[in-house]
């Protein structure tokens, strides 16, 4: 589920309550989805429409979307692990806030 979206220059990045999407960032005209995990490892999937984007977006479950459909696309995994404490507390704000 969204928590929070941002839109800006092309490019859409979400924060998620899931059991292990942190967040992503999509980039319209590349169609590059990155995907951020709570473990701070960060994939870069290739290829990926705005309608397949829409519904890893929109689902109840990135997971179960990421799985499904964008692990089918071409993927390059960062070397670098990224620092997932600022995304965790933002996170825990935003749910703080919906209670």
């Amino acid at each position: 589920m969204v928590l929070l979206k941002h839109e800006e220059n092309g490019s859409i990045e979400c924060l998620y309550e899931s059991s292990n999407v942190l967040g992503s960032k999509y980039v319209k005209n590349e169609k590059k989805l990155a995907v951020i995990f709570k473990s701070g490892t960060q994939y870069v999937y290739n290829d990926v429409t705005y309608e397949e984007y829409r519904k890893f977006e929109l689902s109840e479950s990135q997971g179960k979307i990421l799985n499904s459909i964008v692990k089918g696309h071409k993927y390059e995994k960062s070397p670098n692990v990224v620092d997932v404490t600022p995304m965790v507390e933002q996170i825990n704000n935003i749910k703080e806030t919906l209670k």
